[in-house]
């Protein structure tokens, strides 16, 4: 395929011969470490499958298949390495890591049907409205919620604390699921599109690369983020193909060649699905106007320009364009969603340090500006330097999101593969004299971005929160309310939305039992909030933090950190049955995180006892340290080795066994924590 590569000066001559030399003499070395590599992924693929065995038998048949090539792979890797890429045994290999994937996200699906996230929900929805008549963007989607079992963790809301209900993406994020969904397959319709985008993904990447990187491709799409976004809910994968054909043609519409209008009208379906190639596109057409400029001049490179947009846009317009005609301003408002400031900012970015310490919480604004100048910088840097740095077209505008105010973890690693592709496709240069302009072009934009950054952090959060006291489930090892002190140093009243944030996710906005809703300026108050459902109660097994939104602003508590003692019972099974009146003993070790023993004597254990009969809990009639019997929890300190030990007997056989479970008791919050496992003991006649 053309690429309208320029013709390189002798000393850029003498540079690719001397690159060729060398990739002589290491290329063998790196293929074979390629192959074992490919052969390893085969090998992982197999292992995934243990946990479906289960589920039906025929994965005991993908795990064997998937090892075997693998072991076979690796053993066969030199002569592999000579043979090289070519012929049946390319499509052999890339068949088996395809339907690896596709097996394995049925795996996934089987195990957790539920959707993830709220985003395919509402797209999988917005395909049933629009299979029925109904215009999408004109209605809630809040249905979805329940129909596609989406947690209340997984709603995106807006800083009064309302989840976002409309649909917020192009029309086409829908419209690709529509033809699956009229043959019939609604059950999972849009995780069966997602994985498909992304197999397809995977062979287009194969053909479009250099044969020497195709092993690299079948390790990348093996990786285990791309595969769980894929089968998880995030909708990235649907663009992806459109992306890469893009890029595989841009070479043949710079030079006005045949099918190179492929590469604009792609670009534009691509943004027809989700906002991030939006982002790209810029860059892209900084790449065509310079590499058609350098081709042909710059009157060619402005027809080219105008080409570009306007095949870009008719990519993009053909699918919007009925909704738009029925309701353009419920269309525009959807679409602009995700770029509106009255979402609650998100991610693993930048902004991950303001959800964490509440570093700039009262500037989040600024992170924005941090995300345009990023976008500009960067496509000014491309301006002067694309021949070297063409490549980054898909790159900088991650790098532009790591500072947005949402900034999830896909943005980061789903244009990687666009970019192999382009490494592959496009020509690269080395440049012997940089142009004078980019060095003060980097400079005064680095600086500008740094100014930005310290403004960001030095901002400081209308108000202050700390966690006073808690509340927990009991047995359920959660909190299920929460006592904050609220301090509001600023000069305007405050009105917070409250949610806990654990496991890197927001969760629905607690409910305020009571405490003034509204915080004067210069004063503090004490609030007690109730999670509003059980997927928001944090464990006691790991940390949380409670996050406040107001009017744009964020502040948050420090960790709170769970008691990090717990019981181990020993011994942990007692696998014979135990006569009526014969004592048995129950040790209880106090044990830290890494589950070593504590020596501290003193420590109160409680040593609990019930039978989980098949139709309910029914109380039993052991008697613990010679409590009366039933009596539960009974109380027994540590000794100097940290064991508090308990004799039990039982004088009555029992139909069902009778469990044993040991727990602490916060001194301070007065709630119990620790638990340890459950000690099943059958009691039977003599």
């Amino acid at each position: 395929m053309s690429t309208g590569v320029i013709l390189p000066s002798d000393t850029e001559t003498e540079e690719v011969v001397a690159s060729s030399l060398e990739s002589s003499r290491y290329g063998y070395p790196v293929q074979v470490a390629s192959w074992i590599l490919v052969g390893a992924v085969l090998i992982l693929w197999g292992l995934r499958f243990g946990v479906a065995m289960q589920l039906s038998p025929w994965y005991s048949v993908a795990d064997v298949i998937s090892i075997a090539s693998g072991l076979t792979v690796i053993v066969g890797a030199p002569y592999l390495a000579r043979k090289g890429w070519d012929g049946a045994l390319l499509w052999v290999v890339v068949g088996i890591v395809v339907a690896a994937f596709c097996a394995w996200s049925y795996q996934e699906i089987l195990l957790s049907p539920s959707y993830a996230t709220d985003e395919l929900a509402f797209d999988q929805f917005a395909a049933h409205l629009f299979l029925h008549g109904i215009d999408p963007y004109g209605v809630s989607l809040g249905a979805a919620f329940q129909r596609y079992q989406v947690s209340p963790d997984a709603y995106t809301l807006t800083f009064q604390g309302h989840p976002v209900t409309m649909l917020s993406y192009p029309s086409l994020s829908f419209l690709l699921y529509v033809p699956l969904m009229f043959l019939g397959f609604h059950a999972q319709a849009g995780e069966i599109m997602d994985i498909s985008a992304w197999a397809v993904s995977i062979v287009l990447s194969v053909v479009y690369v250099k044969d020497s990187w195709r092993t690299l491709v079948l390790v990348l799409g093996s990786l285990s983020a791309y595969i769980a976004y894929a089968v998880g809910g995030v909708t990235d994968a649907l663009f992806l193909p459109f992306l890469i054909c893009s890029i595989a043609y841009t070479g043949r519409f710079v030079d006005g060649k045949r099918w190179g209008f492929i590469s604009p009208v792609m670009l534009g379906v691509a943004m027809a699905v989700k906002q991030t190639p939006w982002l790209v596109a810029p860059f892209l057409a900084v790449v065509v106007v310079r590499w058609s400029a350098d081709t042909a001049g710059w009157a060619k490179a402005r027809t080219c320009l105008v080409r570009f947009v306007a095949l870009a846009g008719l990519g993009f317009g053909i699918w919007q364009l009925p909704f738009m005609v029925i309701d353009f301003h419920s269309w525009i408002l959807g679409i602009m969603t995700p770029l509106r400031g009255s979402i609650v900012p998100s991610g693993q970015g930048l902004v991950a340090l303001t959800l964490s310490f509440g570093v700039g919480g009262g500037g989040i604004e600024w992170l924005t500006v941090m995300s345009v100048l990023a976008m500009v910088g960067g496509c000014v840097f491309l301006w002067f330097d694309w021949k070297s740095s063409a490549w980054m077209s898909f790159m900088l505008p991650s790098i532009a999101l790591f500072f947005a105010t949402r900034s999830f973890g896909s943005y980061f690693v789903s244009l990687i593969p666009a970019t192999m592709v382009v490494l592959s496709q496009w020509p690269r240069y080395k440049i012997a004299r940089r142009s004078r302009i980019v060095a003060p072009a980097v400079i005064i934009s680095s600086s500008l971005l740094l100014v930005t950054l310290g403004v960001w952090a030095l901002s400081a959060p209308p108000e202050q929160l700390k966690i006073v006291g808690i509340h927990t489930s009991g047995q359920l090892a959660t909190v299920d309310s929460v006592t904050l002190q609220v301090a509001n140093p600023g000069s305007r009243p405050i009105t917070p939305v409250y949610t806990s944030e654990f496991l890197g996710s927001f969760t629905s906005p607690w409910t305020l039992l009571s405490g003034p809703r509204t915080i004067a300026p210069g004063s503090t108050g004490y609030v007690k909030l109730g999670s509003p459902n059980f997927p928001a109660q944090p464990s006691l097994l790991g940390g949380f933090q409670m996050v406040a939104f107001s009017t744009h602003t964020i502040s948050v508590t420090s960790v709170y950190k769970p008691e990090l003692l717990h019981v181990a019972l020993v011994p942990d099974a007692v696998d014979q049955s135990i006569k009526v009146d014969a004592p048995i003993e129950i040790r209880a070790e106090l044990l830290n995180r890494f589950d070593q023993r504590v020596k501290v004597a003193g420590v109160p254990v409680f040593l609990g006892q019930v039978i989980y009969a098949q139709r309910g809990l029914v109380y039993s009639s052991a008697s613990i340290n010679k409590s009366s019997p039933g009596a539960t929890p009974v109380e027994e300190l540590t000794n100097a080795t940290g064991v508090a030990v308990f004799r039990v007997v039982d004088r009555f056989a029992e139909s069902n066994p009778v469990s044993f479970e040991a727990n602490l008791v916060s001194s301070s919050g007065f709630y119990p924590y620790g638990y340890s496992q459950i000690v099943p003991v059958r009691f039977v006649q003599r």
